[in-house]
């Protein structure tokens, strides 16, 4: 494919040089004609050389740097083909204009010639200026932007009730493709997630291949929060939303690229300076606490205030007895193991009962 486009451009050129010395052959605008279409092709090669000199060596090289030497040279290359192309015709132009030189003199309607070829030629030179500026403001805009996503490391999404804020690159634990949107879950959240419009292509660009990797055709993953993988799924890490890793399949369209992928990324310096990450700190220090079981007076304080008010949620509980939530979840870890309460219901609406038995904590 690289090729290929590398194959175009060079025929594009070649049929944009064609056309610029057919047009100079065939059209002497703001000059008389020189005598000869041979004359006319000096003539065009000499303007098409200059436009190519000036595209590619004279802006890049000193446009920026030394303007004042860049339009000397802008200036006196034009000016030295209009002498060129005037001297090269100047028998038949004197030939055809006899006359008009005679009552006006030479020198005076030479002059006017010159001043008029030389006007043809500049503005045909100001066409790579235009072109390079542009293209170099728009280089410069894209290098800035960059810079500042790096720096920021921020990311536009909208949330359940389509308000706009800003989160960080760094809190994306995955992205899952629906429909038009994208679905970002975040580390920090409890399992809730955010979305952005758009596709799961120009996410994977706009987030930077060297930070998430595309593993299937609806699923992007950050390369901070992969904890292993093998040639069929990629399994994440661990973090306090998330009881037990998440695993994905990956893609079998792409499977020996994207494993090829992840093999280069975790054997190279990147993953190591990836997991000097600060929220991949927390995650791992989280991972790493052990865990202790609450005692049993708590225990059964969490049981008698689930018994008393069915459908309660954990926020409730931690708001009305008093404990930390991180305690609550474990005393209601174990009351789930203990198969004295459930939760009933969807995530949102739903709430904690206890089931019907006898035994009591």
């Amino acid at each position: 494919m690289k090729h290929l486009s590398i194959i175009i451009y060079i025929l594009l050129n070649v049929m944009f040089c064609a056309a610029l010395l057919w047009f100079f052959t065939q059209n002497a605008y703001l000059r008389p004609y020189l005598g000869s279409p041979a004359k006319e092709f000096v003539s065009g090669s000499l303007l098409l050389a200059s436009l190519y000199v000036n595209y590619f060596f004279l802006y890049p090289k000193l446009y920026r740097d030394h303007a004042i030497w860049y339009w000397i040279c802008v200036t006196l290359i034009p000016l030295a083909i209009s002498c060129v192309e005037l001297a090269v015709g100047a028998s038949f132009i004197k030939e055809c204009n006899a006359v008009l030189i005679e009552k006006r003199g030479f020198f005076h309607y030479f002059s006017k010639l010159l001043l008029f070829v030389f006007g043809r030629n500049t503005a045909f030179n100001f066409i790579p200026f235009a072109i390079r500026n542009i293209q170099q403001l728009q280089e410069e805009a894209n290098i800035r932007t960059q810079v500042v996503r790096q720096q920021i490391r921020m990311l536009d999404v909208c949330d359940s009730k389509k308000n706009f804020l800003l989160i960080s690159i760094d809190n994306i634990y995955y992205c899952r493709k629906d429909g038009n949107y994208i679905r970002i879950f975040l580390v920090d959240s409890d399992g809730t997630y955010v979305t952005r419009y758009g596709s799961l292509k120009f996410m994977e660009q706009l987030l930077g291949h060297k930070d998430f990797i595309r593993i299937s055709s609806s699923i992007l993953v950050p390369f901070l929060y992969i904890k292993s993988y093998d040639e069929n799924r990629v399994v994440m890490k661990t973090i306090n939303w998330t009881k037990e890793p998440l695993v994905f399949k990956i893609g079998t369209k792409r499977k020996e690229q994207i494993v090829e992928e992840l093999a280069t990324h975790f054997q190279s310096d990147h993953a190591k300076i990836a997991s000097e990450s600060p929220i991949l700190k927390f995650v791992e220090n989280q991972n790493k606490q052990t865990y202790y079981h609450p005692s049993q007076d708590k225990i059964a304080g969490v049981f008698q205030y689930i018994k008393e008010h069915p459908g309660c949620r954990s926020t409730e509980i931690v708001a009305n007895v008093g404990y930390k939530l991180s305690t609550t979840e474990r005393c209601l870890s174990e009351l789930r193991k203990k198969g004295l309460v459930e939760y009933v219901g969807s995530k949102k609406t739903g709430g904690y009962r206890t089931k019907a038995t006898n035994n009591e904590p």
